[in-house]
């Protein structure tokens, strides 16, 4: 969609003969044709006659939620669609002038994506009918679940796909988070683990969890994990770290239904969360059962968590803390999960253990990012000498500067 007749029908001539190309000069026009049919993706200019391309991207992510939608604009607008991107309004966004090699892949990506969530609708529906029945019904299933086993495996490859399309890709991270690395090492398919990250003015929340399980129920918890964090931080004008997970356990109690009673069980989330204030130089902090490490000047300190989870726990909840921790250039911080450190191996089959995990980060922090990562996979190969990988593992190096968010 362009205001310009010239635009689309360049735009038309380019990529007609891959897609059924439709077009608009305007959001209104737009939206009629969407009430008449459905549409995959949606692509618009970032400046339209009758209103902005961001709000319009809005307005039909409410009306038809499905639809994929990218932004075209120019180098002015980046601020305005990085807020987008972070708040999941558009999928991609496309500098202008466009190249049809590159848009063409973009839009492969988009259709790709439209495709998996239609499918891991069906799958999710499908695995919790199968969830209810299966205790009643073992015995005459087994043999039908034997024959749909390898289908579902399938499934499962396109919902890992899914999963890590929530979670930032690596180019748009690498934009709102420079100096990091990731280190996300899934036991099964679909991983229990997952890391987030936002910005919020000169404020960059971070994010990495640990759900109850593994596989698929860990990664049921993860999309609850991500979406409400979305939704947290983006209601917040002033988010502050201990404030998120209350808000957070508050959100995860109420869609689990859990009432604290002593049959239930206890789904929920191990979490460490930070957010960086560039303003005035700190790190706040705040964990469910997880420390952060900081490295500063060649010594590690270990920031504790809270003890308890993301979830019902005791009878009363009780807020979560607000740690502050003033930072230096080139000072970093590692948020992670349990599954490294829990790792059996070595001679004596025995867990990697915290200290020696400390050690081996404070021996490395002051080596290049990519460098880091590298150490930390090679020493787990090393440990783990061909063994099970018995849990999800996810480290999140980040590399802190008082020039701030670029």
């Amino acid at each position: 969609m362009d205001g310009s007749e010239k635009n689309l029908k360049r735009f038309s001539s380019a990529f007609r003969q891959d897609y059924h190309v439709h077009t608009a000069t305007s959001a209104a026009s737009a939206l009629e044709l969407m009430e008449k049919k459905t549409f995959q993706l949606v692509i618009t200019d970032q400046h339209l006659p009758d209103m902005g391309g961001i709000e319009f991207a809005e307005m039909i992510l409410s009306l038809y939620p499905e639809s994929m939608r990218m932004i075209m604009s120019g180098a002015s607008d980046k601020d305005a669609i990085i807020q987008a991107l972070n708040k999941g309004m558009i999928f991609r966004h496309v500098a202008k002038p466009w190249k049809r090699e590159d848009l063409m892949q973009n839009i492969d990506s988009a259709m790709e994506v439209y495709n998996l969530r239609v499918q891991n609708r069906n799958l999710i529906n499908s695995l919790e009918d199968a969830k209810r029945n299966l205790e009643h019904k073992v015995i005459e299933r087994t043999r039908e679940i034997e024959r749909q086993k390898e289908n579902i495996t399938d499934s499962l490859h396109y919902a890992s796909r899914i999963q890590k399309a929530l979670m930032l890709p690596e180019e748009e991270l690498q934009q709102i988070l420079p100096s990091h690395f990731i280190m996300n090492k899934p036991k099964d398919i679909v991983s229990g683990d997952f890391y987030w990250v936002s910005r919020k003015q000169e404020r960059l929340i971070i994010a990495v969890a640990d759900c109850t399980g593994h596989g698929v129920p860990g990664a049921f918890m993860s999309i609850l994990g991500i979406s409400f964090l979305n939704e947290i931080v983006n209601n917040l004008d002033h988010p502050r770290a201990g404030e998120i997970l209350n808000e957070l356990r508050d959100q995860i109690i109420k869609a689990l239904g859990q009432t604290g009673q002593r049959d239930e069980t206890k789904e929920g989330m191990e979490m460490a969360l930070c957010v960086v204030d560039y303003r005035h130089q700190v790190v706040e902090y705040s964990g469910a059962f997880r420390p952060m490490y900081m490295v500063s000047g060649g010594e590690l300190r270990v920031i504790p968590g809270d003890r308890m989870p993301i979830g019902i726990y005791g009878e009363e909840n009780v807020s979560f803390s607000n740690q502050e921790v003033p930072f230096m250039d080139g000072d970093m911080i590692y948020l992670f999960t349990d599954g490294y450190v829990d790792q059996i191996g070595g001679l004596q089959r025995k867990t990697f253990k915290t200290i020696r995990f400390r050690k081996l980060l404070r021996e490395i922090s002051d080596k290049p990012l990519e460098e880091q990562q590298y150490i930390l996979r090679e020493e787990h190969e090393i440990w783990r000498a061909g063994k099970e990988q018995i849990d999800d593992i996810l480290i999140l190096g980040v590399q802190l500067f008082k020039k701030g968010l670029q």
